[in-house]
């Protein structure tokens, strides 16, 4: 990340936590260290020097880690579990000091690229009805680049946005960014979450946390702006409805095992 965007953003710290050793069980990297981080969070909520490390002069008094489903602080690690995926934040987190609400979206960067916007067809209520309805048109042009470079074979399924030459077309660009802004902070293709995200938490590959603060619609676009380049871009056939519309059809290839393949798929690169 460039340091004009982390000050822009009050990236607040880089707070090393120790890795207690890979977890034996079976399941997604990123689901799991989810859930670790998160008693993390809840066993250090007390320890004012990593709180402050990681969240700043404002949690010089702890915090508090927010139970999504109830809207109060867990009293008990037990009962701490994976956010449903319906919520745009992982977690909640609330600096006892200045009652400031931090809705935290974890990123781990220890397994499989971290997705930002996960399968969605062109059909999806966001592009036709929603947010993104004026965008659709630039979405379009991204989409049939990416599609006639698929059939001539000069890209594979997965490829980083900034390599495809209509990234370079500021209105396009900005529908993408646009678009990356709607589905990290706001929402699902079917709508606006209840539970918006106005932060970051990066659990980096060798373990450290990266937080970044994105409060303001400026503070969301900067950060999208470190990102946008390097993310990779496909489409899939996984989450395509059943029958597919003529709404879909504008994003939809036929893939070399002969299935339709038409759902944005859009993932963060490892750093």
């Amino acid at each position: 990340m460039e340091s004009q965007t982390i000050i822009e953003n009050k990236f607040i710290s880089i707070g090393i936590v120790p890795d207690k050793g890979k977890s034996t069980k079976k399941g997604n990297n990123g689901d799991m260290d989810e859930i670790k981080y998160k008693k993390e969070l809840f066993e250090k909520r007390m320890d004012i020097e990593y709180c402050t490390t990681l969240f700043g002069s404002e949690a010089q008094e702890g915090i508090e880690l927010i139970n999504i489903e109830t809207g109060k602080p867990y009293e008990n690690i037990i009962d701490i579990k994976k956010s449903k995926s319906v919520s745009k934040a992982d977690t909640i987190i609330i600096l006892i000091k200045t009652q400031k609400r931090l809705n935290i979206s974890i990123k781990s960067q220890t397994g499989a690229k971290p997705s930002i916007i996960n399968h969605t067809p062109r059909s999806a209520n966001v592009f036709q009805n929603g947010h993104l309805k004026d965008d659709l048109f630039y979405l379009d042009i991204l989409a049939k680049e990416y599609i006639d470079k698929r059939k001539e074979g000069i890209i594979c399924e997965d490829v980083e946005i900034g390599k495809l030459y209509s990234y370079n077309d500021e209105k396009i660009k900005n529908s993408i960014i646009k678009m990356l802004i709607y589905f990290t902070f706001n929402g699902t293709g079917r709508k606006i979450t209840k539970h918006d995200c106005n932060s970051i938490l990066i659990i980096n590959k060798n373990r450290s946390l990266s937080f970044i603060l994105c409060d303001t619609e400026k503070e969301k676009e900067n950060y999208i702006q470190t990102i946008i380049e390097k993310s990779i871009i496909s489409f899939r056939n996984k989450g395509m409805p059943k029958n597919t519309t003529e709404q879909c059809m504008p994003w939809i290839y036929v893939n070399n095992k002969g299935k339709e393949c038409g759902s944005i798929h859009i993932r963060l690169t490892h750093h």
